[in-house]
């Protein structure tokens, strides 16, 4: 009878056949793990489970049969009577019939790499590491530049493109299908899925995407795990005209306050007012069973998967409005999960490895790593204390921390006995220096120095008809929730460094400041991808508006990026660099700015090391243009190449809310603002010698307008 019942149809067929080998791989599977001397599991492969089951079919057929396995999901849980299948005894093995589809389907759509060997090897002829040696009469060349050298002499990464290729009418249906399917909260799926349906993120595709799963919502067809990451999705999230969309994913899952800021972010007055209206009826409806039933949005089945219960629905609510209003209630310390895996796994190999292996880190960065870890996790000072003897042979310093008492210290407050006490502005050759000019870096930490600058700064607008003040900001990566500590303000003659956790400056004196500083059009705030500043500045005040809205903040890197295309189109471009600027001659990056990449790809293979992440979810594969390839090396890279010489980026990882700042982080976020104005001096000179205005090219420039957090403009 069930023989007869499953030949009735292909997709049915397959179907069972897959739960079948899933059921015999999967136990197979976590039986010989059980029986492995090693305790790490792993996770079941279904790239290679699915390879298995759909490379037989044929190509032309597989696609279609995608859809219809999907569709007779319902109809084979129903026929068998269960609707999750497994191993028995190994609880984790068990899914959800859809679900085991959904990763398969995925896994088997995400390009493939193989490795082809390099057939006629140039034994003979030096790699790029071999030739910097001889040039260096040494060794020359980082590890990491002579591996990837050997690597490339062996042969090359070639990525596979999936067998099938998604036409845009087969991923609609397979969306309609997968909005449906049940996961767990913290699945991360949808990313993937995301780019297998739409790998391109073609806009006329995501218009289509974005009204259908806003059908699918208001038809209570979809998951919460689907809603959740479509609600945080930008671009999608745009097509949610109902604001009532937050109850029904209320009523669904845990919504958090992140989501929900996306969500009504860049939304009418008027849209934003109505999602505070929801958010009132959610908080009603947590009060007493009755509410909560009645609240209930109608389209919910009662027989949705994904309902929550009254219990979970009033913990959701609780805190999510906790998090909306900004009333984090959790550790300000390292998140145990970050300091156990991250720390104990990579992060103090890491900079063990600097300090001990590269000797890039000096004694007093590596002090302040261990104390602020360690008076945060005390727990972990016998590991500290064993990576010091066992990977370093620090004898010496493993005495030193055995000694320490975690419990008695202050992660910010570090008695350092390993200081560098020069100069900060004092010259370096091997680095970028400040101008002569500059006579101080100022420490603003009081109610009267903050008063002090805030007067300096109206002064010079009265005075200039334009300011010009490098900006940056730093903060600790050592607590959790991270935000700004410091913000460095970087004049012609003079550098402020103003401590944004100071107990002696006022909140209103704060508030009042960053106001006007951001407020003000006449004073031009020169930064280098400010926008996460401007993020880490808002966490640490919220409520101040015209960090949403600055005025005239402007990144220096689009403006080097308009130089180089400008200078680029000059017929003696090259001339015009060997006078103008010397070190970008030779430079293969900005060479290939404003030329033409005639270059063409096999449809079916592309060459590239960097598709598929190391789990196998995507890497974006968005074209980067030449241009975007220049600002991503970073600060330092411009100022070597427009300034002669790089940022000492040795303090890049310190622990920037310590107190007193050491002289050396002193310097390193004085410089990193400085070098703003270095910058754009340099930029306005060259733009000058081509005959143009630099004022043409910053007033290209697009405003930063981000929407204020939801319940600071009304609270609930």
């Amino acid at each position: 009878m069930t023989s007869d019942f499953m030949s009735s149809t292909n997709a049915l067929n397959v179907l069972h056949n897959t739960v079948k080998n899933y059921e015999k791989d999967v136990l197979q599977f976590y039986m010989a793990n059980e029986r492995a001397t090693s305790k790490f599991t792993g996770r079941f492969d279904f790239k290679q489970f699915a390879k298995k089951m759909f490379d037989p079919i044929e190509t032309e057929v597989l696609g279609p049969l995608y859809v219809g396995m999907l569709g007779e999901c319902h109809t084979w849980m129903h026929s068998h009577q269960k609707s999750r299948v497994g191993a028995n005894g190994f609880p984790h093995s068990f899914v959800s019939v859809p679900e085991l589809l959904l990763n398969m389907i995925l896994a088997y759509q995400l390009p493939q790499q193989r490795f082809v060997p390099n057939d006629n090897p140039k034994k003979d002829e030096p790699g790029p590491s071999d030739r910097s040696r001889q040039e260096d009469g040494g060794e020359g060349g980082s590890r990491k530049k002579r591996r990837n050298s050997q690597a490339a002499k062996r042969g090359k990464n070639v990525t596979i493109n999936p067998r099938v290729t998604l036409s845009d009418e087969l991923s609609v249906k397979l969306l309609e299908e997968m909005l449906k399917i049940p996961l767990a909260a913290e699945s991360k799926l949808w990313k993937t899925a995301k780019y297998v349906l739409c790998p391109s993120n073609s806009p006329h595709q995501m218009e289509v995407f974005g009204e259908i799963i806003a059908q699918n919502t208001e038809a209570g067809l979809i998951s919460f795990n689907a809603l959740n990451y479509f609600m945080h999705d930008q671009v999608i999230t745009q097509h949610f005209k109902n604001p009532a969309t937050i109850l029904h994913a209320l009523y669904l899952g845990p919504l958090n306050a992140q989501t929900v800021e996306v969500f009504a972010a860049n939304r009418s007055a008027e849209f934003r007012r109505s999602c505070r209206d929801v958010l009132r009826v959610a908080v009603r409806a947590s009060k007493d069973p009755m509410s909560f039933q009645h609240s209930a949005p109608s389209n919910i089945d009662k027989q949705h998967p994904d309902r929550v219960k009254y219990r979970d629905f009033i913990e959701t609510v609780k805190q999510l409005v906790k998090d909306l209003n900004g009333e984090y209630q959790g550790s300000s310390g390292i998140h145990v999960g970050w300091a156990c895996a991250a720390i104990k796994m990579s992060l103090l190999k890491k900079f063990g490895q600097k300090r001990y292996v590269d000797k890039t880190w000096r004694d007093e960065n590596y002090y302040d790593l261990l104390w602020t870890v360690l008076a945060q996790r005390p727990h972990l000072k016998k590991f500290v204390v064993d990576v010091l003897e066992k990977n370093y042979g620090d004898y010496e310093a493993a005495k030193f921390w055995r000694r320490m008492q975690p419990y008695q210290m202050n992660p910010t407050v570090i008695f350092n006995q390993n200081v560098i006490t020069d100069d900060p502005l004092q010259p370096t050759e091997e680095f970028l220096n400040f101008s002569p000019q500059v006579q101080k870096i100022f420490m603003v930490s009081t109610e009267k120095e903050i008063r002090d600058l805030h007067q300096l700064l109206e002064y010079k607008v009265s005075r200039e008809e334009v300011v010009y003040v490098g900006v940056d900001a730093e903060w600790s990566a050592y607590v959790s929730p991270s935000k700004a500590t410091i913000l460095q303000m970087a004049f012609y003659d003079l550098v402020y460094i103003l401590d944004l956790e100071s107990h002696q400056i006022s909140p209103e004196s704060y508030h009042l400041f960053l106001s006007y500083l951001f407020d003000t059009k006449e004073v031009v705030k020169i930064g280098f991808q400010f926008g996460e500043d401007l993020h880490q500045l808002r966490a640490g005040f919220r409520n101040c508006a015209t960090l949403y809205r600055p005025n005239n903040v402007l990144c220096v890197g689009k403006l080097i990026m308009d130089l180089v295309e400008e200078v680029s189109k000059l017929n003696h471009a090259e001339e015009f660099k060997r006078d103008h600027l010397p070190f970008l001659i030779d430079d293969p990056t900005v060479m290939a700015i404003g030329k033409e990449d005639d270059t063409k790809s096999d449809p079916n293979e592309s060459i590239s090391n960097e598709s598929v992440g190391d789990l196998g979810e995507p890497k974006p594969m968005k074209e980067e243009s030449v241009k975007q390839q220049l600002m991503n090396k970073g600060l330092s890279y411009l100022c070597e190449k427009f300034l002669g010489k790089p940022l000492d980026k040795t303090e890049q990882c310190s622990v920037w809310d310590r107190r007193p700042l050491r002289n050396l982080q002193l310097r390193y976020a004085a410089m990193d603002a400085y070098c703003m104005l270095m910058l754009y001096d340099k930029c306005s000179e060259v733009f000058s010698k081509m005959g143009f205005e630099v004022k043409e090219f910053l007033d290209k420039q697009s405003p930063i307008r981000i929407s204020l957090p939801l319940l600071s403009e009304e609270k609930l």
